[in-house]
Protein backbone atom coordinates (compact mmCIF):
# COMPACT_ATOMS: atom_id res chain seq x y z
CA UNK A 1 0.00 0.00 0.00
CA UNK A 2 1.57 3.37 -0.71
CA UNK A 3 1.69 6.12 1.00
CA UNK A 4 -1.34 8.58 -0.69
CA UNK A 5 -3.75 5.21 -0.06
CA UNK A 6 -2.28 5.14 3.46
CA UNK A 7 -3.12 8.59 4.07
CA UNK A 8 -6.57 8.17 2.66
CA UNK A 9 -7.50 5.27 4.20
CA UNK A 10 -6.34 7.29 7.99
CA UNK A 11 -8.52 10.12 6.61
CA UNK A 12 -11.55 7.51 5.96
CA UNK A 13 -11.24 6.85 9.88
CA UNK A 14 -10.81 9.81 11.40
CA UNK A 15 -14.21 11.45 9.65
CA UNK A 16 -16.09 8.37 9.67
CA UNK A 17 -19.59 9.43 10.30
CA UNK A 18 -19.47 7.27 14.11
CA UNK A 19 -17.50 10.54 15.60
CA UNK A 20 -19.37 13.56 14.32
CA UNK A 21 -22.20 13.66 17.21
CA UNK A 22 -19.65 13.35 19.72
CA UNK A 23 -17.82 16.16 18.28
CA UNK A 24 -21.03 18.17 18.08
CA UNK A 25 -21.49 17.39 21.73
CA UNK A 26 -17.71 18.43 22.87
CA UNK A 27 -17.82 22.04 20.72
CA UNK A 28 -21.80 22.32 22.72
CA UNK A 29 -20.17 21.73 25.99
CA UNK A 30 -16.78 23.12 26.04
CA UNK A 31 -16.60 25.98 22.99
CA UNK A 32 -19.84 27.80 24.13
CA UNK A 33 -20.57 29.26 27.50
CA UNK A 34 -22.33 27.35 29.94
CA UNK A 35 -23.37 26.65 33.43
CA UNK A 36 -23.72 22.79 33.61
CA UNK A 37 -21.33 20.89 36.20
CA UNK A 38 -18.86 18.79 34.68
CA UNK A 39 -20.49 15.77 35.97
CA UNK A 40 -23.32 16.19 33.93
CA UNK A 41 -21.49 16.79 30.89
CA UNK A 42 -19.49 13.74 31.66
CA UNK A 43 -22.81 11.98 31.99
CA UNK A 44 -24.46 12.62 28.74
CA UNK A 45 -21.13 12.41 26.75
CA UNK A 46 -20.56 8.53 27.94
CA UNK A 47 -23.95 8.56 27.17
CA UNK A 48 -23.91 9.24 23.29
CA UNK A 49 -20.37 7.68 23.18
CA UNK A 50 -21.81 4.34 24.22
CA UNK A 51 -25.32 4.66 22.45
CA UNK A 52 -23.52 6.22 19.17
CA UNK A 53 -20.24 4.57 19.08
CA UNK A 54 -19.74 1.93 21.09
CA UNK A 55 -23.70 -0.13 20.66
CA UNK A 56 -22.96 0.37 16.62
CA UNK A 57 -19.49 -1.09 16.84
CA UNK A 58 -21.31 -3.93 18.79
CA UNK A 59 -23.61 -3.98 16.31
CA UNK A 60 -21.18 -4.55 12.98
CA UNK A 61 -19.58 -7.35 14.46
CA UNK A 62 -22.32 -8.87 15.40
CA UNK A 63 -23.90 -8.53 12.04
CA UNK A 64 -20.55 -9.57 10.53
CA UNK A 65 -20.53 -12.88 12.45
CA UNK A 66 -24.15 -13.48 11.71
CA UNK A 67 -23.44 -13.02 7.47
CA UNK A 68 -26.20 -9.72 7.70
CA UNK A 69 -23.16 -7.85 6.13
CA UNK A 70 -20.01 -9.21 4.14
CA UNK A 71 -17.56 -6.42 5.86
CA UNK A 72 -17.39 -3.43 7.76
CA UNK A 73 -17.20 -0.59 5.37
CA UNK A 74 -20.73 -1.79 4.59
CA UNK A 75 -20.35 -1.76 1.08
CA UNK A 76 -23.82 -3.55 -0.13
CA UNK A 77 -26.41 -0.81 -0.22
CA UNK A 78 -28.54 -3.47 0.71
CA UNK A 79 -26.57 -4.28 3.69
CA UNK A 80 -26.62 0.02 4.86
CA UNK A 81 -30.65 -0.69 5.04
CA UNK A 82 -30.14 -2.75 8.71
CA UNK A 83 -26.99 -0.73 10.27
CA UNK A 84 -29.08 3.06 9.18
CA UNK A 85 -32.47 1.54 11.06
CA UNK A 86 -30.21 0.72 14.03
CA UNK A 87 -28.60 3.88 14.14
CA UNK A 88 -32.19 5.34 13.57
CA UNK A 89 -33.81 3.65 16.97
CA UNK A 90 -30.30 4.30 18.81
CA UNK A 91 -30.92 8.52 17.64
CA UNK A 92 -34.60 7.85 19.19
CA UNK A 93 -33.50 6.39 22.12
CA UNK A 94 -31.24 9.41 23.19
CA UNK A 95 -33.84 12.57 22.23
CA UNK A 96 -36.71 10.08 24.52
CA UNK A 97 -34.60 9.46 27.49
CA UNK A 98 -31.30 11.40 27.29
CA UNK A 99 -31.36 14.95 25.98
CA UNK A 100 -35.14 16.40 26.22
CA UNK A 101 -35.89 19.18 24.77
CA UNK A 102 -36.25 21.19 27.74
CA UNK A 103 -32.94 21.28 28.99
CA UNK A 104 -30.83 20.55 26.21
CA UNK A 105 -32.56 22.33 23.36
CA UNK A 106 -29.71 23.05 21.32
CA UNK A 107 -28.73 19.73 20.94
CA UNK A 108 -32.13 18.13 20.89
CA UNK A 109 -32.59 19.52 17.65
CA UNK A 110 -28.77 18.83 16.67
CA UNK A 111 -29.80 15.39 17.05
CA UNK A 112 -33.17 15.85 15.63
CA UNK A 113 -31.28 17.08 11.94
CA UNK A 114 -29.13 13.57 12.54
CA UNK A 115 -32.28 11.61 12.80
CA UNK A 116 -33.49 13.47 9.57
CA UNK A 117 -30.09 12.78 7.97
CA UNK A 118 -30.61 9.03 8.95
CA UNK A 119 -33.63 8.86 7.59
CA UNK A 120 -33.27 10.22 4.48
CA UNK A 121 -29.58 8.09 3.44
CA UNK A 122 -32.48 5.14 4.41
CA UNK A 123 -34.71 6.21 1.97
CA UNK A 124 -31.82 6.60 0.09
CA UNK A 125 -30.58 3.23 -0.01
CA UNK A 126 -34.16 1.84 -0.15
CA UNK A 127 -33.42 2.75 -4.14
CA UNK A 128 -30.09 1.36 -4.29
CA UNK A 129 -28.22 4.89 -4.00
CA UNK A 130 -25.53 4.52 -1.84
CA UNK A 131 -24.58 8.30 -0.80
CA UNK A 132 -21.63 8.83 1.26
CA UNK A 133 -21.95 8.80 5.13
CA UNK A 134 -18.97 10.40 5.38
CA UNK A 135 -20.16 13.32 3.86
CA UNK A 136 -23.15 13.75 5.41
CA UNK A 137 -22.01 13.27 9.06
CA UNK A 138 -19.18 15.98 8.45
CA UNK A 139 -21.61 18.67 6.70
CA UNK A 140 -23.83 18.00 9.73
CA UNK A 141 -21.47 18.81 12.27
CA UNK A 142 -19.99 22.14 10.08
CA UNK A 143 -23.47 23.10 9.98
CA UNK A 144 -24.16 22.97 13.61
CA UNK A 145 -20.77 24.69 14.65
CA UNK A 146 -21.91 27.30 12.02
CA UNK A 147 -25.40 27.52 14.22
CA UNK A 148 -23.04 27.47 17.64
CA UNK A 149 -21.00 30.26 16.52
CA UNK A 150 -24.45 32.58 15.28
CA UNK A 151 -26.52 31.57 17.77
CA UNK A 152 -23.70 32.24 21.08
CA UNK A 153 -22.03 35.14 19.27
CA UNK A 154 -18.71 32.97 19.74
CA UNK A 155 -16.10 33.37 16.98
CA UNK A 156 -15.23 30.10 15.65
CA UNK A 157 -13.84 31.06 12.31
CA UNK A 158 -10.85 28.68 12.88
CA UNK A 159 -12.48 26.03 13.97
CA UNK A 160 -15.41 26.04 11.13
CA UNK A 161 -12.75 26.90 8.46
CA UNK A 162 -10.63 23.45 9.58
CA UNK A 163 -13.99 21.86 8.98
CA UNK A 164 -14.31 22.83 5.85
CA UNK A 165 -11.17 21.93 5.41
CA UNK A 166 -11.39 18.13 6.60
CA UNK A 167 -14.67 17.51 4.80
CA UNK A 168 -12.79 18.94 1.42
CA UNK A 169 -10.14 15.71 2.18
CA UNK A 170 -12.55 13.54 3.92
CA UNK A 171 -14.98 13.37 0.21
CA UNK A 172 -11.08 13.38 -1.63
CA UNK A 173 -10.57 10.36 0.41
CA UNK A 174 -13.78 9.06 -0.90
CA UNK A 175 -13.14 9.48 -4.09
CA UNK A 176 -9.65 8.25 -4.64
CA UNK A 177 -10.71 4.56 -2.49
CA UNK A 178 -13.90 4.80 -5.35
CA UNK A 179 -15.75 4.34 -2.31
CA UNK A 180 -18.34 6.66 -3.72
CA UNK A 181 -19.13 8.79 -6.74
CA UNK A 182 -18.99 12.60 -6.96
CA UNK A 183 -22.83 12.80 -6.85
CA UNK A 184 -23.19 10.13 -3.98
CA UNK A 185 -20.90 12.67 -2.11
CA UNK A 186 -22.76 15.81 -3.01
CA UNK A 187 -26.01 14.18 -2.21
CA UNK A 188 -24.22 13.37 1.16
CA UNK A 189 -23.01 16.68 1.85
CA UNK A 190 -26.99 18.13 1.60
CA UNK A 191 -28.41 15.41 3.45
CA UNK A 192 -26.44 16.45 6.08
CA UNK A 193 -26.92 20.01 5.98
CA UNK A 194 -30.03 20.65 5.31
CA UNK A 195 -31.61 19.20 7.91
CA UNK A 196 -29.29 20.82 10.42
CA UNK A 197 -29.96 24.00 8.94
CA UNK A 198 -33.85 23.49 8.93
CA UNK A 199 -33.84 22.88 12.71
CA UNK A 200 -31.33 25.84 13.23
CA UNK A 201 -34.55 28.19 13.68
CA UNK A 202 -36.09 26.01 16.72
CA UNK A 203 -32.79 26.85 19.06
CA UNK A 204 -30.73 30.01 17.06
Amino acid sequence: MNFLSRLSSLVSVLGHPLWMPFLGCLFYFYAIPNYLDQEIITAKLMAVCILLIFLPIVFLFIAKNLKLISDYKISDVKERRVFLMFFILLILILLNTILDVYNYRTLFYFFSGILFSGIIALLFSMFRFKISLHALGISGLVSFVTGLSISFHEPMVVSISLLFLFLGLVSSSRLYEKAHTLSEILLGILAGCIPQLYFLSYWI
